[in-house]
């Protein structure tokens, strides 16, 4: 796990914060949690399966407050967790607004200088 945390080009820090997202191709919204963040993507839990290499679109609000963040992604990795009864997905952000990223840089800075 270790090597996959190095492999990431942005520091990402854990969350709990609820998320809607739809897949691309799939009507209807769906609900789940973001549990760690970062400037490039997040690790989105659902009840919902999100097959790997799926577009999906999100929307979130920081723990922190503010505006409603919205972002289009793509589903890198997806697995089942049976202790949970979840999916977790690795979700790489591939398009939003620039304010929205330097929110999320600034959210993450925090929390890693002052967990």
């Amino acid at each position: 796990m270790a090597d996959n945390l190095q492999r990431r080009q942005y520091v990402r820090t854990a969350v709990s914060v609820p998320v809607t997202f739809t897949v691309e191709g799939d009507n209807g919204r769906l609900q789940g949690a973001v549990v760690d963040l970062g400037e490039g993507g997040m690790r989105l839990v659902s009840e919902k399966h999100a097959p790997a290499r799926s577009a999906i679109k999100l929307s979130f609000a920081l723990p922190a407050g503010g505006p409603e963040i919205r972002a289009r992604g793509r589903v890198v990795l997806s697995y089942y967790s049976a202790p949970e009864q979840k999916y977790h997905h690795g979700v790489a952000f591939t398009s939003i607004d620039r304010e929205d990223r330097a929110a999320i840089a600034s959210f993450v800075a925090t929390q890693v200088t002052h967990p």
